[in-house]
């Protein structure tokens, strides 16, 4: 029998990767956001780029900052705290907004998990009485 090999595009994830290479080395618009922290190899905010579509997961974050995702998930809670937009959701990862409507949505979601949380600390105070 004949091998027969993959027509396999050579550059298909490049492009991908080399837009995101150049976006950290040229630094991102939302630079101005970024505070430094205490002990890691830089910002959150530093290393995403707008838009869904170039979403890093927490396992991608961990990788490129060294830290743990417990301190990972805190450096993302500080930094938008601080007023930085760092979007996310489960399919796409963490972003930062290319759009209102990406903004509008991740806003949606996260107050959807906050009502389902008081809701459970509700039933929680309720069947305690």
């Amino acid at each position: 029998m004949r091998d027969r090999k993959e027509k396999v595009r050579r550059d298909a994830a490049t492009s991908k990767r080399a837009k995101r290479d150049s976006h950290r080395a040229g630094g991102n618009p939302y630079g101005n956001y970024t505070t430094t922290q205490s002990g890691g190899q830089g910002t959150i905010s530093r290393l995403l780029m707008a838009g869904s579509e170039n979403g890093l997961h927490l396992q991608d974050l961990v990788r490129l900052t060294g830290e743990d995702q417990r301190t990972v998930r805190k450096m993302i809670h500080e930094e938008r705290r601080q007023g930085i937009p760092i979007l996310s959701n489960s399919k796409d990862g963490y972003y930062l907004p290319g759009n209102e409507y990406e903004r509008a949505e991740c806003v949606r979601q996260m107050r959807g998990r906050a009502k389902e949380i008081l809701a459970a600390a509700r039933a929680i105070e309720k069947a305690g009485r």
